[in-house]
């Protein structure tokens, strides 16, 4: 959510909606919340002025919104007010609360077999309802899904259409989003039908589930999938298997109406309240109580003596793609439709709010945000938020580092004994130019001991303490090329292993060998190396880069960021045991935003990792998630940079790097996300942290 910009309306149908933020963008216009007279909540969607000009926008508009305000049902957010005739156009929505199954899908990975298969049955109903009304959503995907309590919601269905033959559909453009077009929108072959939903809808219960039917790499390798190869449902439960490779049809006639595959369907409803898996519950904004809050429940006043609401997600807008696999054409700037409407869930709050009923109680209990319904009511009462920005909603504010915990709570975890290896900077340029040392940080100690000295030209990073912490390995560049080092505790007997690519390395857990990267057809690929004699084995083969290396500690498998998209890139585990090389890596991480630096907890149960790009936004954060992907949390979030994780060796404290690339300074906090303090001193520069 971000609050109106200069330029923005504040009020709509002559003062029947009253805009309060906005929540999202894209190439149709800007989404608003809005509000009612009587203060119900709407998504109010305003149509960009330039597009009234466009020969026979307004009279399309005006007819995909009469269709739209037809369709009903419970699964999906109705049109409940439109006027296209308006200077600007817009139309009204019932506003959903709740994140988005693209949001959902980010931080718990797979859903389970029972939940996805409600989450199904919701949308096969979603598209009955649109379908029967003459619509065609033709832009079904996680971001236009909202998560609710009691079922799945489809947004943004029909309007789309609207654009067609305007300056944003080109000729031999579609509209639509890659990866979720069907075969005859991508080749144009054919018309489009109420069966192109239905593909849509089996490529977004195959996410669900964790897989990719067409795969992960670039648009146009994915586009040649869709149109000539069968689709990879190895993730789908099986029950549901014949079901959504149906809808993954190449011949639209042979896919299932949403009725047909309704009737495939055995619902089976999780046990307990919600249909959701616990770490998607506690996505969802917390209930209203049934009584009207007291003063004792005001949420605390903002600068201006307001009250304060948090933000919600980013928005992922449609886009528009042309038809054709081999020729992708990328669209910069705003897309073809409007934004999803997540609802912001606030993270912190003031007092408990009052007794509510039982049903009520239960489900704040799941949630474990009995504090935060007190505000969310309060702000739906007064109908008043003041959006602050990004970086100010869960970062520092959000620190526990000064909260003293309960008599019964247990003693929070003392700070660690061991030695932590870093890369001392010894003169300032890094990353430009490199002078870095490798050092011990001693926990009674205020200065690094040097253990590897910089020699004329070299720089030495990355170190990675030995399983048995007698020895450490490094990675050293010079002019004749770059190299992996290891030495003994102490930094002596410092010998060169093999040479690499570059980057981190990684030990594995009975210390033979190592895990490099080097260069393979122009390809960064993942090697193993023998410690004592520098013999290779090649782990992947792929296209994409691969980075950051990471041993887990059973030894069964190597987690590495693998680049899924030239801007993105991703946790993925590779089996050290496979044939030379490997089929692709199992992919952990689906974030709409790169994970990197993934590290394994001793007890190899969870990856603490780097979360966003430089320069963008947070510039990078530090969040764990399990390693099955599933939980993904926040640890540490700023609007500094934060990067370069690393587990202390009893796993209860993560050491990070936090600060510019040019000047960064080592921290520590507990995986309870209190005790956060910095490890650096004075005005050394330091990075690399490596506990274990």
């Amino acid at each position: 959510m971000k609050p109106l910009e200069s330029g923005d309306p504040t009020s709509l149908g002559e003062g029947r909606y009253r805009l309060v933020g906005r929540l999202g963008q894209g190439g149709m216009g800007v989404v608003y919340l809005g509000r009612s007279q009587s203060g119900r909540a709407v998504a109010v969607k305003v149509v960009r002025p330039e597009l009234s000009t466009e020969p026979g926008f307004r009279r399309r508009f005006a007819d995909e919104v009469a269709a739209a305000r037809r369709v009903g049902g419970f699964h999906t957010a109705p049109v409940v007010d439109a006027d296209p005739d308006g200077d600007p156009a817009w139309l009204v929505t019932a506003f959903v609360p709740g994140p988005t199954l693209q949001a959902v899908l980010a931080r718990v990975g797979s859903l389970p077999a029972d939940t996805l298969t409600v989450l199904a049955a919701g949308l096969a109903e979603a598209l009955e309802a649109i379908h029967r009304a003459g619509v065609i959503h033709r832009d079904l995907k996680p971001a236009n899904i909202i998560v609710a309590e009691d079922g799945p919601r489809v947004i943004d269905f029909g309007i789309a259409r609207a654009l067609d033959g305007t300056a944003l559909t080109q000729t031999g453009l579609q509209v639509g989003t890659p990866g979720f077009l069907a075969p005859e929108q991508l080749t144009g072959g054919g018309a489009v039908t109420p069966a192109v939903d239905m593909f849509a809808l089996g490529v977004v219960l195959t996410q669900a589930a964790g897989g990719a039917p067409f795969g992960d790499g670039p648009s146009a390798a994915r586009h040649y999938k869709v149109v000539y190869e069968e689709p990879d449902l190895s993730a789908v439960p099986s029950e549901l298997r014949e079901a959504i490779g149906a809808c993954l049809s190449k011949d639209p006639a042979a896919r299932p109406t949403p009725t047909a595959f309704l009737a495939t369907l055995t619902v089976h409803h999780p046990d307990g309240d919600s249909w959701l898996p616990d770490a998607a519950t506690r996505l969802l904004p917390p209930p209203e109580p049934t009584a009207p809050p007291t003063a004792a429940d005001s949420p605390p006043a903002g600068p201006s003596g307001s009250p304060q609401a948090l933000p919600a997600a980013d928005t992922d807008p449609p886009g528009v793609v042309e038809p054709r696999p081999e020729q992708e054409r990328t669209v910069t700037g705003p897309s073809a439709g409007f934004g999803p409407v997540p609802v912001p869930v606030p993270v912190t709050a003031p007092a408990p709010a009052p007794a509510a009923p039982a049903g009520v109680e239960r489900s704040r209990r799941r949630r474990a945000m009995v504090l935060a319904a007190a505000l969310a009511t309060s702000l739906a009462v007064v109908g008043l938020f003041v959006w602050q920005p990004w970086h100010d909603s869960t970062k520092d504010n959000s620190k526990g580092g000064n909260t003293t915990p309960s008599e019964s709570a247990p003693a929070p975890a003392s700070f660690p004994t061991e030695p932590l290896l870093v890369r001392q900077d010894t003169a300032p340029g890094w990353p430009g130019t490199c002078h870095g040392v490798i050092a011990r940080r001693d926990a009674a100690a205020e200065k690094p001991v040097q253990l590897i000295t910089g020699a004329a030209g070299a720089c030495a990073t990355l170190p990675q303490w030995s399983p048995d912490r007698r020895a450490f390995a490094f990675t050293r560049s010079t002019p004749e090329g770059t190299a992996v080092w290891t030495a003994n505790a102490d930094g002596s007997n410092a010998r060169r292993i093999t040479s690499i690519a570059g980057g981190r390395v990684s030990w594995s857990p009975d210390g033979s060998r190592l895990a490099v990267l080097r260069m393979k057809d122009g390809v960064q690929q993942l090697f193993v190396v023998g410690v004592a004699d520098g013999s290779a084995r090649q782990l992947t083969s792929g296209t994409g880069q691969v980075e950051d290396p990471a041993w887990s500690p059973d030894g069964k498998s190597i987690a590495v960021c693998l680049q899924t998209t030239p801007e993105n890139w991703q946790i993925h585990l590779v089996d050290p045991a496979a044939p030379n090389p490997t089929p692709a890596p199992r992919q952990v991480t689906r974030l709409p935003h790169p994970a990197l630096d993934p590290v394994w907890s001793p007890d190899g149960a969870t990856f603490a990792y780097t979360a966003g790009t430089y320069g963008t936004g947070t510039h990078g954060d530090i969040r764990l998630v399990d390693s099955d992907g599933s939980d993904d949390r926040e640890l540490v979030a700023t609007s500094a940079h934060e990067m370069d994780p690393a587990w202390s060796v009893d796993g209860k404290w993560v050491a990070f790097v936090r600060g510019p690339y040019e000047k960064p300074v080592i921290w520590a906090v507990r995986t309870d996300r209190t005790g956060e303090q910095a490890l650096t001193t004075g005005d050394s520069t330091e990075g690399h942290p490596a506990w274990r």
